[in-house]
């Protein structure tokens, strides 16, 4: 069994456990620097993808970077960094956005001091799974059903009984903890919708961007596989 991607979201956020002051220097020096970085690894990037954000409020002064008209997200406040994806549409556009986070999280270490607090990652998937809705509904049912005798529907006059996925892994030792659930996609084009919640605690094992998304892809893929659902259709 196979699935294509059909739409990701993504939020990842990075919060600082005491503020990245260095962000209050020459703005316009960073901003440089920062465009710099993208675009030795990608050329073609516009200059009008970055900016300055600026505000009354000393947590959100830092800078942003926006990409894929706007459905990238990307931004290094003095509070915290940040990724934003909304509707990537394709394997390619995933890759490209982790590819920038890392560019992010790398300009971050360059350029600041901070120290991370608590980091979370959730990610959202619709896929298009190569079986019809039954077949979607068979396989939640078939990862969900409760080890005891499952509840009768004809008891109160159902016709039938849906069981779908959320379980909730967890590794205190090694600083993480991870809420999945899938269930059916209600989206055109897709029928299965698929959500992970990370939690990486400070002074974990995924102390790093890179090893977080490592750890995500590994961990996605071994859910998929225990669903049956297989490999990804690029």
């Amino acid at each position: 069994m196979t699935f294509t991607l059909v739409r990701a979201d993504a939020i990842y956020t990075v919060p600082f456990a005491s503020p990245a002051l260095e962000l209050l220097g020459s703005i316009p020096d960073l901003i440089r620097g920062l465009y710099q970085m993208f675009a030795d690894r990608y050329p073609g990037i516009p200059v009008v993808a970055f900016r300055a954000l600026s505000s009354n409020n000393l947590s959100e002064v830092g800078l942003q970077v926006s990409l894929l008209d706007g459905r990238l997200e990307i931004s290094m406040r003095v509070d915290q960094m940040s990724v934003q994806a909304t509707n990537l549409r394709s394997p390619q556009e995933t890759r490209f956005g982790q590819d920038c986070a890392l560019l992010m999280h790398a300009f971050m270490e360059k350029t600041t001091a901070a120290t991370e607090g608590a980091v979370s990652l959730r990610i959202a998937s619709w896929l298009n799974v190569d079986v019809d809705k039954d077949g979607v509904a068979e396989i939640l049912a078939q990862a969900a059903t409760p080890q005891r005798a499952p509840f009768d529907p004809a008891l109160i006059g159902a016709e039938r009984i849906d069981h779908f996925l959320r379980m909730t892994f967890q590794n205190l030792t090694a600083g993480w903890q991870l809420l999945f659930a899938a269930e059916p996609a209600a989206i055109p084009d897709a029928n299965l919708y698929l959500m992970r919640d990370y939690q990486f605690l400070p002074g974990g094992e995924f102390d790093t961007t890179e090893k977080r998304l490592g750890f995500s892809e590994m961990s996605s893929k071994a859910i998929c596989e225990w669903l049956g659902i297989g490999t990804l259709v690029e």
